[in-house]
């Protein structure tokens, strides 16, 4: 069965993406120029090290852009082209994409990806008896995306499908062993209960939803009764084309865009070269840097060794996340009380406002002037039990935290149907003054619940001379 399927791309024949990270605008814009510099003198340069090296060998910034091409000379071409976002990305602490499984047929060509290899090869012998072997490929090479995606680091909030799609996200999720999915989808089983249902629904007006929602399938989407919004909950998700080769590299190229620290050699081997770093600008003499002023203060030795530890292992900071998490009966407030809650609480204690920045080269700790987390509102779960909202809430405040330039504090919320969770994550360095128990307890305090509020304010750390 698997072999009526042609799949002429290879994973050669896949576009190469040159992602690119900076920590301002400007430095981004002379960076483009300066790579693209290079791949001009140097037109020998392989893209499978170019994009190993991005990937590998550099640190993470916020302001961010990518590229897509088939060749150096493509690539240094809409290096000069590009103008970027060239602003800081958004999207909430912890929340992975959604991705949404269209259930489309599986197209006549699909890119010779081993994921998707395997996947029509279970399918195949899912269906050896005679069984309709249609569904079973259209759930294979569903599955086979998402798994890939997983590969290429892509952590996704939610999994959901339609159709064939939802035998398909129910493996993906793990609640089936993928043989008996496919041979579910093959005998036109009906999909669980809730599998079909739209992943998110529309943000609270006081909660814009930033995650973005990625439908998987192929073009055109099949015809169905629901819009895309209405089965989404996102009016204008991304797309990937399981036909394109081109796609999967448009849309690893996007969620780098919007922040995510994906896999954007596609899987590609490739060897480490020598690049262009990021341009220094020294500042003018007497000059200020960002994050100089009154309310810096240098590192203490606690925040160093561990800051320092998290920026070498690029993503170990969740590592250090100190959480916690309770469970409380009946509804959820609504957002903009939790909101108002947690400003207050950030208000209150100033460590909480604290965030790590290296002016110059030298880190300094700042305090900013007011409150700037939002709280993190998973989706819903009116199934979910007490101890499946706990560790829901508990896992999403323990996703790794930026470091640099912004807040080392989160706040996370789902709903059930009888109870509510709420958790707490804060850096570890920052515990050492700040009692996440005793911040969660003033929380509830501030929205009703019965917690003791502390007597007075967390303390400071002592700033260390410079």
């Amino acid at each position: 069965m698997a072999d009526s399927l042609i799949r002429p791309a290879s994973l050669a024949d896949l576009p190469r993406v040159v992602a690119l990270s900076a920590r301002d605008p400007e430095a981004l814009a002379a960076l483009r120029r300066r790579l693209a510099d290079r791949l001009e003198h140097e037109p020998g340069t392989a893209p499978d090290d170019l994009s190993r090296t991005l990937h590998t060998g550099r640190e993470r910034f916020p302001c961010r852009d990518a590229v897509i091409g088939t060749d150096t000379a493509e690539l240094a071409l809409l290096l000069r082209e590009s103008d970027g976002e060239n602003t800081p990305p958004v999207r909430e602490p912890g929340a992975g994409p959604v991705l949404v499984l269209d259930g489309s047929p599986a197209p006549a060509s699909v890119p010779d990806l081993p994921e998707i290899t395997d996947a029509l090869r279970r399918a195949e012998d899912a269906c050896r008896d005679g069984a309709d072997d249609t569904a079973a490929r259209a759930a294979a090479v569903q599955y086979g995306v998402v798994a890939w995606l997983l590969a290429r680091g892509v952590t996704p909030h939610a999994v959901h499908g339609h159709g064939a799609g939802a035998w398909a996200a129910a493996a993906a999720r793990g609640e089936l062993p993928l043989p008996a999915a496919l041979r579910a989808a093959a005998e036109n089983a009906t999909p669980p209960a809730g599998a079909q249902q739209p992943p998110v629904g529309a943000p609270a007006d006081s909660e814009p939803r930033t995650t973005p929602v990625v439908v998987i399938g192929s073009h055109p989407p099949p015809t169905a009764p629901e819009s895309v919004a209405d089965v989404t909950g996102c009016p204008d998700p991304l797309r990937l084309d399981t036909a394109d080769g081109a796609s999967y590299a448009r849309l690893l190229a996007e969620l780098w865009r919007l922040g995510f620290d994906v896999d954007t050699t596609l899987g590609r081997e490739g060897r480490r070269i020598r690049l262009p770093g990021h341009p220094f600008r020294r500042r003018e003499p007497g000059g200020a840097g960002p994050a100089d002023g009154p309310t810096t203060r240098a590192l203490t030795p606690f925040e160093q060794r561990w800051l320092f530890y998290d920026l070498v292992r690029h993503g170990s900071s969740g590592d250090h996340n100190v959480t916690v998490e309770t469970v409380l009966p009946g509804p959820a407030p609504a957002p903009a009380d939790i909101a108002t809650a947690f400003d207050e609480i950030q208000r209150r204690h100033p460590v909480l406002r604290t965030v790590f920045s290296d002016p110059a080269g030298r880190w300094r700790a700042r305090t900013l002037p007011t409150a700037t987390v939002r709280p993190t509102h998973l989706t819903a779960e009116p199934d979910a039990g007490p101890e499946q909202l706990r560790v829901a809430v508990r896992d999403a405040a323990r996703q790794p935290l930026r470091l640099r330039d912004e807040p080392l504090l989160r706040c996370c919320v789902r709903a059930g149907s009888a109870h509510w969770a709420l958790s707490l994550g804060l850096y570890e360095p920052l515990s050492a003054t700040a009692d996440p128990r005793l911040l969660l307890d003033e929380l509830r305090a501030l929205l009703g619940t019965e917690a003791v509020v502390p007597a007075a304010p967390l303390p400071e750390p002592e700033p260390e001379p410079a």
